[in-house]
């Protein structure tokens, strides 16, 4: 015998001796967890089942395709972006992207003030008039009332 075997002799018949008083427990042990094992084996099982080779050559000519056509979607996508945003910036057509910020509504208060300045502008305007006088004079006659005073000719079917 060698050295090496002599040596470990003591340590390999202890281990013997633990797994052999060990080994019921190990049994009972696996019995009761093995629902356990199982759902853990299934749960597993599940899980990488997408990444299964036999799946995955099933749907590879799928996978080309639409990765194809993602990447030429994407590719063509940016170069319009890009020639959009040139064009946009070199014509000076860009628009904000904040919108306008909305006037308030006119309230009752601010239409009363204008009515108010406007009045006192006339009153202003009457009192220089009456300082000077000028002689407006009326020519008698048709006066021109924009459409209302013309007469809508309707046309004759003849009968040639």
């Amino acid at each position: 015998m060698s050295f090496a075997h002599l040596a470990s002799w003591p340590a390999i018949t202890l281990l013997r001796a633990a797994v052999f008083l060990l080994a019921p427990i190990c049994t009972l042990l696996r019995f009761l967890l093995l629902p356990f094992i199982h759902l853990a084996h299934t749960v597993i099982s599940a899980v990488t089942y997408p990444f299964s080779v036999q799946w995955l050559h099933r749907i590879e000519t799928l996978y080309v395709y639409l990765g194809t056509a993602a990447l030429v979607g994407s590719i063509t996508g940016a170069i319009i972006f890009i020639v959009f945003r040139f064009l946009s910036s070199s014509l000076n057509i860009n628009s904000p992207m904040v919108p306008h910020p909305r006037h308030r509504p006119r309230t009752t208060a601010d239409f009363r003030a204008a009515r108010r300045q406007k009045k006192e502008e006339e009153e202003s305007l009457n009192y220089s008039a009456a300082s000077t006088p000028v002689v407006l004079k009326r020519v008698p006659g048709m006066r021109s009332q924009g459409l209302l005073s013309q007469a809508i000719i309707e046309e004759e079917d003849s009968d040639f």
